[in-house]
């Protein structure tokens, strides 16, 4: 191994959620594994939730000046996930006191708030949700719905669904606090199905804890893939050990 190379993470863009910064750690990890290289990482408002050193340490090399050690990696999301993956991320992110849940048991989660700015097609419909329950709901004992905003048509028409029908749910504790999101995010690491959304916050959830069956929006894969979205491009061409569809819906 090149001791005296170093990939360094030195900042992570403030207006970043969890899903996000862990998605660019990652990458900090799995380039430096497939380079052979070190790498190091400025705090992260996260970290502290996992066991392990995510820090790292820059080793200065006595033959060369520092400024020709240090590569910068520029902030980047998921369109390296793939293709930078050299070590698994369960390796990585290990959550510290996981939360030990039943089995059978699927989490689904809505976004809608800023996705109406960022991507309206990314607030995904109400058919969409109801066609992932129906298709799994013999097969589960529970679900956990997951939210920050539970005015949305699609997380309505569940809920009314599994009141109307009595099926077994429950609602994340921090459904509407985005600042308090680990318990939620513990939870839906060791469900065993997950009815997603386009939100790095849910795919990161799938990606560590229990492995999982994983639902995503056939209608918005088909978006991505047409704009040519790397991250949902290789999903759909079939991902990883890491990260793979089960079905789309």
């Amino acid at each position: 191994m090149n001791n005296f190379y170093n990939y360094v993470i030195q900042q992570f863009p403030p207006d970043w959620g969890f899903g996000n910064r862990m998605l660019f750690y990652n990458n900090l990890r799995q380039i430096s594994a497939k380079r052979k290289y070190n790498w190091c990482s400025v705090s992260w408002d996260g970290y502290r939730h996992f066991d392990g050193d995510l820090l790292g340490k820059v080793r200065e090399s006595k033959h060369l000046p520092m400024l020709s050690t240090i590569s910068v990696l520029d902030p980047c999301l998921g369109e390296y996930f793939f293709q930078w993956r050299t070590i698994p991320t369960r390796e990585i992110f290990k959550l510290k006191e996981p939360i030990q849940i039943s089995e059978k048991t699927s989490a689904i989660h809505f976004r809608g708030t800023d996705f109406f700015g960022w991507n309206p097609s990314a607030v995904l419909n109400s058919e969409y949700y109801m066609n992932s329950v129906k298709e799994i709901e013999e097969e589960v004992e529970k679900f956990i719905l997951f939210t920050d905003d539970e005015n949305l048509p699609s997380y309505q028409k569940v809920k009314s669904y599994f009141d109307s029908n009595k099926i077994n749910y429950s609602v994340g504790q921090n459904t509407n606090n985005r600042s308090n999101y680990i318990g939620d995010f513990k939870l839906m690491s060791e469900c065993d199905y997950i009815i997603s959304s386009p939100s790095t916050y849910c795919i990161c959830a799938g990606f560590i804890g229990k492995e999982k069956k994983i639902i995503h929006s056939e209608t918005w894969l088909n978006n991505r893939k047409n704009t040519g979205d790397k991250f949902w491009v290789d999903l759909y061409n079939g991902g990883n050990n890491d990260y793979k569809l089960w079905r789309m819906i």
